[in-house]
C-alpha cells in the first residue's frame, strides 16, 4: 500500500532556546543531519516519498527539496490539530503523521506501514525508561495512554496520572482511507461545536493538542488502534533532550 507522510513541524521550541533562536528544533542536527532529515531518510527508506511538513515558525529556513509545504500563518496562537489541518487536502489514502521533533528506528514505521485499520496510534510500553535521569521533561509532561485487553484506546493526554497509565504517544500515528475521512469529518463538526469554547484539556479548540482531538473521537465511539513499541524513539523537547539524542543512532 502507498503511503504519505505529515510532519507537523510549525513550533517555534521554545525550552531548547538557545539554539531556537534561529531555526526551528526540527532543523536541529543530531549527529550529521537535521531531526526533520531523519524523519525523512526513513520514510524514503519504506519508498515513502510523497511528504509534506507543515512549517511556521522560521519558514524560510526549510530549503528541503521534493517536500510538500504547508504553512501554517497562525502559528503562534494555534497549536498540533489547528496546524496539522492547514495540510487538510493531503489528509487522504494511506497516510503517517507525525511531530517533528522526534527520532526513531525504522523499525517503527516497520510496524504500522501495512496496517489496514481505519486509525492507529504508535505507542511505547516502556516509557518510563525515557524519564531516567531527564530533569527538564518529567514524567507528568508525558502524553500517556490508557487503553484495553484489545489495544483500544480508553484516553490520551498529559493530565492522566502516571501510575495508571501504560504507556505514552510518541507522536505518530497512522490513518488509511477510512482513517483519513473520520478525521476530517470529526475535526469540521468539532471546529463548530467547540469554538470559543473549552475542548477537553484545551482552553479553547484553537490550542487543542492532537491528544484532546484523540479523546474527542473516543468520546464518539471511534475506535482507535494502539500499536505497542519499546523504546526505538526519542523526543527532543528540551536542550538535555538534545545532548542525549547525539548517541540515539549509535546504540
Amino acid at each position: 500500500m502507498k503511503s504519505k507522510a505529515i510532519i507537523i513541524a510549525a513550533g517555534k521550541g521554545m525550552r531548547l532556546r538557545p539554539f531556537t533562536y534561529y531555526f526551528p528544533k526540527s532543523l536541529l542536527k543530531i549527529g550529521k543531519k537535521t531531526i526533520i532529515e531523519t524523519q525523512i531518510e526513513n520514510y524514503n527508506f519504506f519508498k515513502i516519498k510523497n511528504i509534506s511538513i507543515i512549517v511556521g515558525y522560521k519558514k524560510a529556513e526549510f530549503k528541503l527539496k521534493n517536500i510538500n509545504y504547508f504553512y501554517n500563518s497562525n502559528y503562534q496562537k494555534n497549536n498540533i490539530l489547528q496546524s496539522l489541518f492547514y495540510a487538510k487536502k493531503n489528509i487522504s489514502g494511506n497516510c503517517i503523521i507525525s511531530y517533528s521533533d522526534i527520532i526513531f528506528h525504522k523499525s517503527v514505521i516497520r510496524k504500522i506501514i501495512n496496517l489496514d485499520k481505519p486509525i492507529s496510534i504508535v505507542i511505547d510500553v516502556d516509557w518510563k525508561r525515557n524519564y531516567i535521569g531527564r530533569v527538564y521533561h518529567p514524567l507528568n509532561e508525558a502524553e500517556k495512554v490508557q487503553f484495553d485487553s484489545k489495544n483500544v484506546l480508553k484516553k490520551i493526554g498529559k493530565n492522566l496520572k502516571t501510575f495508571n497509565s501504560k504507556a505514552e504517544f510518541i507522536g505518530m500515528l497512522r490513518l488509511n482511507e477510512t482513517g483519513c475521512n473520520i478525521f476530517k469529518k470529526y475535526y469540521s463538526i468539532a471546529k463548530k461545536e467547540y469554538k470559543n469554547k473549552i475542548f477537553y484539556n484545551a482552553k479553547n479548540f484553537e490550542q487543542a493538542y492532537l491528544t484532546d482531538f484523540l479523546n474527542y473521537l473516543v468520546d464518539n465511539n471511534i475506535e482507535i488502534n494502539c500499536v505497542k513499541i519499546r523504546s526505538k524513539w526519542m523526543e527532543i523537547d528540551t536542550v538535555e533532550d538534545l545532548v542525549k539524542a547525539q548517541s540515539f543512532f549509535k546504540k
